[in-house]
């Protein structure tokens, strides 16, 4: 009976001792911060697709600091609001594992972060939106400031292509942000970024490429992730308003920013209408002499692969419209060239990510878009092997 006794008695330690370890192991993450305000609520609250849910409310101690260990139901990066009764502190993006340590300014509204490389990024990516914003509301208020002056219209068109250029450049630096950290949830919030106003950076149907790129990478690391099955439903809705919007049967397999520019001759041509070819979207300015010079390379590759179902959709990245239409018509190229005046305020530049002079995408014949940003030398060789 003694023996049964202590046979027992073993079997319930291991048992506590097996329910202990697996706590142990329970995934989490853990930050300590000061914010600068003695015995001040702090409340934790997680930023899922779809809710925000209080984890918990903390109080700082008599040096304005606090700790808490954030739990993680998977293990994959999730968002932490950080608020005050009064003031937002941070958000943050953390992983399993990470030691997160904040200081806030609370009157200055600003913050440092370590041990948390998603919450850099995304003070990174938050702090160049907030600039862009502060830029984007100040024009909007110049709006309202001049409504009754006398050359109100005037004032109207130079204010409304300042804002033009505030937004570009914004969309710009997103989509340089998504390309540059693909596999960071950081990039799902560049992709839904939206200004005071309601206007979001990714406005366009058009854009639906960037949340499928961002979809295809991310699936494969979180594949259970709420955020990622958000991106999914939003590609997908995406481009079922472009089917709506086209008779192109094909839409929903373009893999690449579509583009629909005028040529010479002001008529629009639109880049998916090149079906069943490879298409070599390329970048330039007529501006610059070795940027023409480039055209006879290129019309040496048009004039030996355009049999073999080959085109060349070149966009000028100019302002000179006429300057440009003269120079095309000089040289008389044979495929297809378009300029919306823009310049580098193009939405075209934006789609692209351009970022240099003269650059080269090719899209094969299946609408996929298979290399990009090559120039010279890297360039003709994929083409050659594309057309082989």
């Amino acid at each position: 009976m003694k023996t049964n006794n202590i046979k027992y008695m073993k079997k319930i330690v291991w048992i506590a001792v097996i329910f202990l370890c697996g706590a142990c192991t329970q995934p989490s993450a853990e930050i300590s911060g000061c914010i600068g305000k003695p015995h001040t609520h702090v409340s934790i609250v997680q930023l899922n697709a779809t809710a925000q849910i209080l984890l918990d409310t903390v109080n700082t101690d008599k040096a304005g600091c606090f700790r808490y260990t954030i739990p993680f139901a998977r293990k994959e990066p999730t968002f932490i609001l950080l608020k005050t009764d009064s003031a937002h502190v941070a958000t943050l993006l953390l992983e399993v594992g990470e030691k997160a340590k904040l200081i806030a300014d609370l009157k200055q509204h600003n913050y440092s972060i370590e041990g948390s490389a998603g919450s850099l990024l995304l003070q990174e990516l938050n702090y160049t939106f907030n600039k862009s914003m502060t830029r984007f509301d100040s024009l909007n208020r110049a709006l309202d400031t001049y409504k009754n002056a006398k050359n109100y219209p005037d004032i109207y068109n130079q204010i409304n292509l300042e804002l033009g250029k505030v937004y570009v450049t914004q969309k710009r630096e997103a989509i340089r942000f998504i390309y540059t950290h693909p596999t960071s949830f950081a990039s799902i919030v560049a992709l839904y970024q939206k200004y005071s106003t309601g206007l979001p950076v990714f406005l366009s149907d058009d854009d639906a490429p960037y949340f499928k790129m961002l979809y295809d990478t991310l699936q494969s690391l979180y594949p259970h992730s709420d955020y990622v099955v958000a991106l999914r439903e939003e590609y997908e809705h995406r481009y079922h308003s472009l089917t709506a919007q086209t008779t192109l049967e094909n839409i929903s397999e373009i893999t690449f920013p579509d583009l629909d520019m005028p040529d010479v001759n002001a008529q629009k041509r639109k880049l998916s209408s090149l079906k069943d070819k490879v298409v070599l979207v390329y970048f330039w300015t007529s501006t610059q002499a070795a940027q023409r010079m480039d055209n006879y390379d290129l019309r040496k590759w048009h004039d030996k692969y355009a049999e073999k179902g080959f085109e060349i959709y070149q966009v000028a990245l100019d302002t000179d419209k006429p300057a440009w239409a003269k120079l095309i018509k000089e040289q008389n190229n044979p495929w297809i060239n378009v300029c919306d005046g823009f310049g580098t305020y193009s939405p075209s530049v934006t789609s692209y990510n351009i970022t240099s002079l003269p650059v080269g995408f090719i899209i094969d014949k299946n609408g996929q878009l298979v290399a990009g940003q090559l120039t010279g030398t890297a360039l003709e060789k994929k083409l050659a092997a594309l057309m082989q």
